[in-house]
């Protein structure tokens, strides 16, 4: 874990935060849930997520299509799917995770989360993202 992502991880515990973007000296931080801050930064600022280390509380398949499409370097969770895993994997993103689950829930915890579904039968990560961004 390289000090920009350590910074990250602090921050994200430190403050309660969901979402956490170190790109050397530039840090944003989100306390939005779900992938909308993740989203919003990917459609309007997504040069901060090139190379960057981002920490967040949730990522699912999803999530992880987005951070590869964005160009994240490492990335952390509190809450890892075993379906992010092979994406983060495969385009050889570094990542750590404090809790490994099957699958992302929806918020109301009885099913799939809506985003996962989207990009549940997707492995192109270029298409993930058109599905996810383009909402």
């Amino acid at each position: 874990m390289t000090d920009s992502l350590e910074r990250a991880v602090k921050k994200l515990h430190d403050t309660g935060c969901a979402l956490v973007v170190v790109n050397g000296a530039v840090e944003l931080s989100s306390d939005n849930t779900g992938l909308k801050p993740l989203i919003d930064i990917v459609k309007n600022t997504p040069e901060i997520l090139r190379g960057a280390s981002v920490a967040d509380k949730i990522v699912g398949k999803a999530a992880a299509m987005l951070l590869l499409y964005s160009g994240v370097k490492e990335a952390y969770a509190e809450i890892i799917s075993s379906r992010a895993i092979p994406v983060l994997e495969n385009a050889g993103i570094s990542y750590f995770y404090n809790k490994q689950v099957p699958f992302i829930k929806n918020r109301a915890g009885n099913d799939l989360c809506p985003m996962e579904k989207r990009v549940l039968d997707i492995d192109d990560p270029n298409i993930g993202a058109e599905l996810l961004l383009n909402l």
